[in-house]
Order: structure tokens, then sequence, then C-alpha cells
């Protein structure tokens, strides 16, 4: 079995946390999410789920339509580089576009880990001939740190001064929200707009685990597992609440040892590989949180109060 040499190396570089007699290893940065083609058309297949695209994909389209005039008034007929953080196949930044028509130009600009689904999302969004899309830039990085903060600033220049971000899809929700926009603030420039779509709670914070318990989920994730050396039966998905998230996570069936590069993993049967995080909010929490790094925050709601398109200018 081919063991994928950046997950293998994440192992190596992050080791494991001691709990109750058992290792947890932590794998749950998003760009693993994407890293090879078997994980993009994971996510791909995720996204085309029945459930799952009526509660995420058809929400935040829907909430885009249903605000575009507000979109479009922010935006006031500038030309902008839309720049598409974790892109997917560019299903969604075609719909907001296409909404802009008529009213300034657009630079294209997906980011993802792999050119499988940057170049797939360039692929629709030119197929879609939208009139106003002009120009196209890529880029393949993690989509945090230093290289998002150098291709945010290397796509502006010309006729495209302005930057609009999307952060769609609930990708907020993996990770530590005042520090990821405490970071993407400042890679901004007075007058961009960051939109994002996420996922809001009414009621209980924590509800609704068997979602994460489905299939669908592990037919995504489980290619983190085979890339790092397991074989499918010696691993088991399973979800929980655990440290104010939903945690995402396989459990070792089996004691094995993995080698790579001169270099070994030992696992003893028990132990856990923590795949995926997602963090839950209520509407004036992140409405909070969007507050203290923007200077305008805008929260459009959809009619079930479960999602949120969050328009926030800089």
């Amino acid at each position: 079995m081919e063991i994928n040499e950046l997950i293998f190396k994440e192992f190596v570089r992050n080791g494991y946390a001691e709990n109750k007699e058992k290792k947890v290893w932590d794998i749950s940065e998003r760009k693993f999410l994407y890293l090879t083609p078997e994980l993009a058309k994971g996510f791909l297949n995720l996204r085309s789920f029945p459930a799952y695209k009526k509660q995420v994909v058809d929400r935040e389209i829907a909430l885009m339509k249903a605000h575009s005039k507000e979109l479009i008034k922010e935006i006031n007929g500038e030309n902008f580089n839309l720049i598409d953080i974790f892109c997917g196949d560019g299903t969604k930044a075609i719909e907001l576009m296409k909404l802009f028509k008529g009213n300034g130009e657009i630079k294209y600009c997906p980011i993802n880990v792999t050119n499988y689904l940057t170049d797939l999302a360039i692929k629709n969004v030119r197929g879609a001939k939208i009139p106003n899309v002009k120009e196209f830039e890529f880029q393949n990085c993690e989509c945090n740190g230093k290289k998002l903060d150098d291709f945010i600033a290397g796509v502006r220049g010309g006729k495209y001064s302005r930057n609009v971000i999307l952060l769609l899809g609930s990708v907020l929700a993996s990770y530590e929200i005042n520090d990821y926009l405490f970071k993407l603030s400042n890679a901004m420039l007075p007058g961009d707009y960051l939109i994002i779509g996420n996922g809001i709670r009414t009621g209980d914070r924590l509800a609704s685990l068997e979602t994460y318990k489905h299939d669908i989920w592990n037919s995504w994730f489980i290619h983190l597992m085979t890339g790092l050396g397991f074989n499918k039966e010696e691993v088991s998905y399973d979800a929980r609440f655990g440290n104010s998230r939903v945690e995402m996570f396989y459990k070792v069936n089996i004691d094995k040892e993995i080698s790579h590069g001169g270099k070994k993993i030992s696992f003893k049967k028990g132990d856990e590989i923590l795949a995926a995080i997602l963090y839950k909010y209520f509407d004036h929490e992140f409405e909070k949180f969007c507050k203290m790094y923007f200077s305008e925050v805008k929260l459009f709601k959809d009619e079930d109060n479960e999602y949120a398109l969050v328009v926030c200018r800089k």
C-alpha cells in the first residue's frame, strides 16, 4: 500500500497525547482532507450527498441570491479578485459571480491544497461563461499561514485592487475562530470583503451527533487512513462531542507498525486518530467574533436559523 509522504510526516511531527492508557494522534488540520485526488473526490461525494447538499450547499446559494442586492451594493460596481478558499469545484463561486453581472469585472482566484480541485474549479467557471469573469489565477497552498497571505497580496494589482474572499462550506468551523479571523483580517486591506458561510446553532450547542456518524464522512476520511498505511478493516470510524466541538475519529483495531523513510510509528489496538473537528456557534457568538476583526459585519440567516452568510468589510 502506498504511503502518503505528507500524511506520514505529519504523524511523526505531531506525535501523540496519552489518554487513559491509549495514544490519541491528531491529524485534524483541514488541509489534509483534500490532499490527494481520492480525498478530493471523497469531499465532492459529500457535497453531492442529498442531506449535506440541502443543509449546506443549497442554503449558501439561497442566502447569496436572497441578499444579492446587499452584496452588489457593498462591492459598488468595482472590479475585484474573488479569492475562493478551499474552492471545491467552484459551484458556489459561480452562483455568486452570476449575481454581479454588469457590476464590474472579476478575476477568479481559487485556492486549495491540490490542483485537482483548483483545476476543476477553473474548468467549471470557464464552462459557466460568466461575462464579467475576465481573468484567472490559482494557488495550491495550505489555505492558512504565510503562503495564503502572500497570495492574497499578490493577486492585487492593476485594475483588480480590491479582494473579496470566500470562506464557505463551514470551513471556518474546522479552525480556532479567533486565530483564523485575526490572521485573515491582517492579510486584507480596508475596503476588502470576507464572505463566510457557516452553520449556526439554536437550542443545545452540541446536538445531532448521528449526522456526523453517517458513513458518508467515513467515505471521505478513510483515504487519510489508507494514505497512512492502514487497510480499511484495521480502523473503525466514529464521532463524538469533546472539547466543546464535534470530533470525528478512527479507532485502531489492531497492533500495527508502519515504517516509511527510515521512520516508524507504532499503533496499539484502541489508539485513536482524530481526523476532523467542527466547532459549533450561536449566531450572536459568530457575529461577535467577526466584529472583533472587521469594521462592518452583516449576518444573514436562513429561515430555519441553521445557517448564516456573514459579510465582513475590513
